[in-house]
């Protein structure tokens, strides 16, 4: 009998130690195995995101659905900074400014990467919800130009947002707060819904605001 239970409890030992390394060996090799975020590489097209890195004549991009990479940027290649002041771009130097640039700053490449923006006008468009389908928002907007609503009417279509975009809402004329994102929020709300949309720069959109707080 004291050989049994001797038996017994090295079996349960050995089990248990089986079992705690199953517990946590596969998990060590899933994050081991994660793969790197994809790059796409531009090569000479345009393209726009935000600031990752420069390094070494190399500029990563985090855009909306991978990361973008330009390498073997000439020193020489202009770079302009916007102006918010000045509402116009001015010069700021060559490539090697790049290096300064702050994590997360909307970065704008033009083709045969001839000219880098840093920075960009920003701005809100502020409308009525009609839907969200395929994750692609429908306004009808309310602070268009002139010019814009003769060509194409006051719809405004957004292209799918970044994953990572905050939406907040006024819950009866509260403060805004944050609820969620674009994918786990907008299908949920009703049509005539005032919305506001802040960006800077094409498709990049900062921020999303439903509701409007009353006045204090």
């Amino acid at each position: 009998m004291r050989s049994l239970q001797s038996a017994s409890r090295r079996g349960l030992l050995t089990c248990g130690l089986v079992l705690a390394l199953l517990g946590t060996t596969p998990w060590a090799l899933i994050a081991a195995e994660a793969p790197a975020p994809a790059l796409i590489d531009q090569k000479d097209k345009s393209g726009y995101g935000k600031f990752v890195s420069f390094k070494d004549g190399t500029l990563t991009l985090k855009g909306n659905y991978s990361g973008l990479v330009w390498h073997d940027i000439a020193g020489k290649t202009p770079v302009v900074h916007w102006d918010n002041a000045a509402n116009e771009y001015k010069p700021s130097g060559n490539a090697e400014v790049l290096g300064k640039v702050e994590a997360g700053t909307w970065i704008i490449v033009g083709g045969n990467r001839a000219l880098i923006r840093v920075g960009a006008r920003k701005g809100l468009t502020t409308g009525t919800f009609v839907s969200f389908k395929q994750d692609r928002l429908l306004l009808l907007a309310s602070n268009l130009g002139g010019s814009y609503v003769k060509k194409y009417g006051n719809q405004v279509h957004f292209s799918k947002f970044a994953a990572d975009v905050p939406v907040y809402e006024s819950i009866d004329g509260g403060d805004f707060t944050l609820v969620g994102t674009p994918t786990t929020t907008l299908s949920s709300v009703k049509e005539g819904t005032i919305l506001t949309v802040h960006g800077a720069g094409d498709d990049n959109i900062t921020r999303i605001e439903i509701g409007v707080p009353k006045s204090k």
